[in-house]
């Protein structure tokens, strides 16, 4: 056998997950196709400060972009809500330095790398067979297999797990001039600038990051980005440098996976839809879930079992014993806020300011675990039939 353990994929769920195996002394192997962990940049590179933790992440000072203290959110027709308190909520990381840090982590406890390699078929049969083509060719063996290979996961394919297709398509651009507080993320609604999504302005330690998300666009990403940029009455005149200094482009899912493991397999990640919908971020819930797919082939591996019914138990049910609730929180916000008009949004920023829902944004910050804010939120009234109104709904 070759490795315990063939990871593809070396985003950060991969990259967690094989330093979660290698830290068991477990022999590891992360197959990534592009020739170097960090590239290309896929997202915003905002996380939360309790998720870092929660990850046991201590990053370098010099990964760190900025610090984020608040959000400032406006409606489609400009109405600005703002939840900011003096205590630091997230950071901006460097995401290709970000990346390369997990990567030297995963090194460190022994796990190896095969880049600029790419995996073109696997076959389960007593053992994981995975054919490689690139920088390694040849067949690799191994006892298990983690798909982290993101939203259109060829792991989970050849397994005969479904992927999501609710797909958002973003882009992002970096540019130099901004006038927009160095601690505070602002988040724009809209359909005509970031249709069933939202655009943002992201400041960094000497640029500012710029970029939108759409699903089920009547246009192409790069033209909602080129609207929101040129047109949005708010945006447009706080953005002021259009010269683009960096580009970059991706996607996400907003949805789930039903099912995240089969025979000696296991996705993780994108690939498994760990995604937090309201927002699109999915770095640290689908890091937390890669961690625990980590420990449950340590597990497999010492009890010699790598059945569906095993994997299931100790990798699916406990993932979503720990974050699927919240996940499901996540997709309830999505979809009401699909559900809404622009008008009626308009509408629901104005009663969030009268009441002034911002402290309780502040008080319960944690975005990757929304279910402590929701709770409360349903608590007031107005609000509640506000969105029973608009939803035409009776809960």
């Amino acid at each position: 056998m070759d490795y315990d353990v063939v990871i593809v994929g070396g985003g950060p769920a991969g990259l967690l997950a094989a330093r979660e195996i290698a830290r068991a002394g477990r022999r590891v192997c992360v197959v990534e196709e592009h020739p170097e962990i960090g590239y290309p940049v896929k997202c915003s590179g905002l996380y939360s400060v309790s998720g870092l933790a929660v990850l046991d992440l201590k990053l370098d000072e010099s990964i760190i972009s900025s610090t984020i203290k608040g959000g400032r959110f406006y409606s489609p027709g400009g109405k600005e809500l703002l939840a900011y308190s003096d205590v630091e909520r997230a950071r901006v990381v460097e995401k290709k330095l970000f990346d390369k840090f997990l990567a030297k982590e995963a090194a460190r406890a022994g796990a190896e790398f095969m880049l600029k390699t790419k995996v073109a078929a696997v076959k389960i049969n007593g053992v994981v067979l995975v054919k490689a083509e690139g920088m390694h060719r040849g067949e690799l063996s191994s006892e298990l297999i983690i798909g982290a290979d993101g939203i259109r996961s060829n792991v989970a394919r050849w397994a005969g797990l479904k992927i999501s297709k609710k797909i958002v398509a973003a882009a992002q651009v970096e540019v130099d001039s901004v006038d927009l507080e160095k601690d505070i993320a602002e988040v724009y609604l809209g359909r005509n600038y970031a249709q069933n999504f939202y655009a943002w302005i992201l400041p960094k330690e000497n640029v500012y990051e710029v970029g939108v998300g759409v699903r089920e666009p009547k246009a192409g990403v790069m033209d909602y980005l080129h609207r929101f940029m040129e047109q949005h009455p708010v945006a447009s005149k706080k953005i002021k440098s259009k010269s683009i200094l960096e580009f970059n482009a991706g996607g996400f899912s907003v949805e789930v996976a039903r099912d995240t493991v089969a025979e000696r397999t296991l996705i993780v990640g994108d690939a498994a839809g760990q995604t937090k919908a309201s927002t699109g971020g999915g770095v640290i819930t689908g890091g937390i879930a890669a961690r625990i797919a980590g420990r449950a082939c340590v597990k497999a591996l010492e009890e010699e079992n790598f059945s569906k019914e095993f994997l299931k138990e100790n990798y699916e049910d406990e993932w979503k014993k720990e974050i699927g609730f919240e996940l499901e929180v996540h997709a309830a916000l999505r979809n009401m806020l699909d559900s809404l008009s622009d008008a009626q949004l308009d509408e629901l920023f104005d009663l969030a300011v009268q009441e002034k829902i911002s402290e309780l944004m502040i008080k319960y910050q944690d975005t990757d675990r929304p279910s402590h804010f929701v709770k409360e939120l349903l608590k007031n009234e107005r609000m509640l039939n506000a969105v029973q109104r608009f939803l035409d709904l009776k809960l």
